[in-house]
């Protein structure tokens, strides 16, 4: 009975995004624990690179899922599963910002970062005892670098460093054009590169 098990924990793996959506419009509400379980954690880490705070990035996913959930009937596979989540994903985040003055917003994103280099470095002094103070402080120039870009720089350059999104991918999720995506993701990297030029 095991052995049956792990062969269908096996197959499940090559079951595609796709698929088990469709899966889950039908019905099969295991479809949907199966996405959950493979893209809930860079879901929040999207989200946690982009709010003011934990407690918001929780409730932003969780809005996110439900607005997956709600739309499940409509649901036509015109894009990868990954490109229409982060679709969702993005449109939650824009609404959450809508509802927040643009300064407030800008002072919060950058708190958290300053909150997030505090995890972040304990997490690398853990994993890595041999790590040294410059490679610490670079590591928080980098997050404080990435949290004052632009809004449209800093977006791009996370769904593509951080979430591995192509940048046709990007201007699909952004509803913008490539052109326009490659000037963000290209101006975003040099902003980088002029504020950790002491660094490198």
């Amino acid at each position: 009975m095991s052995q049956n098990t792990a062969i269908n924990e096996q197959d499940s793996q090559k079951v595609t995004d796709e698929a088990l959506m469709l899966a889950y419009a039908k019905g099969d509400a295991s479809a949907f624990e199966q996405l959950y379980s493979r893209h809930k954690q860079v879901i929040f880490h999207y989200f946690t690179k982009q709010c003011s705070s934990i407690a918001i990035a929780e409730e932003l996913c969780h809005d996110t899922w439900l607005k997956l959930i709600n739309a499940r009937c409509t649901y036509t596979v015109a894009a990868k599963f990954r490109t229409y989540l982060f679709t969702i994903a993005r449109n939650t985040l824009i609404d959450h910002s809508q509802k927040k003055s643009t300064t407030q917003e800008a002072s919060n994103i950058a708190n958290e970062y300053d909150e997030n280099s505090e995890t972040d470095k304990s997490t690398l002094a853990v994993n890595d005892k041999m790590l040294n103070t410059e490679n610490i402080q670079l590591s928080e120039a980098l997050a404080q670098n990435i949290a004052a870009l632009p809004t449209k720089q800093r977006e791009v350059f996370l769904l593509k460093q951080e979430s591995g999104f192509t940048i046709e991918q990007i201007a699909e999720i952004t509803t913008q054009q490539k052109e326009q995506v490659k000037s963000s993701w290209r101006y975003a990297l040099q902003r980088l590169r002029k504020g950790l030029s002491h660094y490198v």
